[in-house]
């Protein structure tokens, strides 16, 4: 397993691992209806023995299959982690788990809002079709979808004024 590493194999040259581990093994526990996460996640990383630790740096890449938020059409979003690196003290420590940080940097480069694209025109509120894909008839249609449209329908006791 990649995510633990032996700090006996580290020296000042560097230890080079690259692969791909399980994410069963990360316990992301990610439970989101937008997004699936692959089996595995792919890494290039060099542990280094420096003083007082070891530092781990590289890149991480993987593809999530996710769901647009807006069309519901499934489209693949490449999660890139470059810059990954961390220093960790080794004191009495034979063995290093890098697994919390590995998680954390993957899961900071998810995207905010699952979307397909920025120029995504969504489904259409009266039929349901995907705009995207063809022009609907309804589009001509006005249709009041605020979400305070039914609040300003409400009348809470308010009173005429006397004149």
């Amino acid at each position: 397993m990649m995510t633990k590493i032996s700090v006996n194999q580290v020296d000042f040259n560097g230890l080079f691992l690259t692969g791909d581990e399980l994410l069963s093994n990360m316990d992301f526990g990610v439970q989101d209806s937008l997004v699936t996460l692959p089996e595995k996640v792919h890494y290039d990383l060099t542990a280094t023995k420096v003083n007082g630790g070891v530092v781990v740096s590289g890149s991480l890449q993987m593809d999530l299959l996710c769901q647009c938020g807006r069309c519901l059409e499934k489209y693949s979003y490449n999660i890139r982690c470059d810059d990954f690196c961390h220093f960790y003290e080794t004191g009495s420590n034979s063995e290093i788990d890098l697994t919390p940080e590995l998680r954390e940097d993957i899961l900071m480069a998810f995207p905010q809002n699952f979307i397909c694209s920025s120029d995504c025109k969504g489904l259409c509120i009266v039929c349901g079709g995907n705009k995207n894909i063809k022009s609907c008839r309804c589009g001509g249609l006005k249709v009041d979808n605020s979400c305070w449209s039914e609040l300003d329908k409400l009348a809470l006791g308010r009173k005429k004024k006397k004149k």
